[in-house]
């Protein structure tokens, strides 16, 4: 999963939509915030995080979802909808980091100084 999320292209792709609040990708995106924020912790909840960037306009490649997103725990799916709620909502810029797994093999979310969100997630 390294390579997946470690080429860049996932990450870049979330950056183009979810970086710039100012930008037309941005508020498009924001017309779906509901869907981010609809999202629960349960068994299957990454389809609707799935389903939730499609809408918001992000291109979920078939090797991103099967690959990592179905993977990570409902926790970690509800994490990430959580904070693209909360940017969405506010307004802010979100970006993405990725660390190994292990002992934090959860995604942690956190405000930035400059006031956008941090998703850092593990990758396998």
């Amino acid at each position: 999963m390294g390579a997946l999320v470690g080429s860049g292209d996932v990450i870049k792709e979330l950056k183009r939509v979810f970086g710039d609040p100012k930008s037309k990708a941005y508020a498009t995106a924001q017309t779906k915030t509901d869907l981010f924020g609809g999202i629960g912790v349960g068994v299957g909840n990454w389809q609707a995080l799935v389903a939730a960037y499609k809408a918001a306009g992000v291109t979920v490649s078939s090797a991103w979802q099967t690959m990592y997103l179905e993977k990570l725990s409902p926790e970690n799916i509800y994490a990430i909808a959580q904070a693209r709620f909360d940017g969405l909502t506010r307004g802010v810029a979100m970006k993405v980091k990725i660390h190994p797994p292990g002992g934090a093999d959860k995604v942690d979310v956190s405000r930035e100084a400059d006031g956008s969100i941090m998703i850092d997630s593990p990758y396998s």
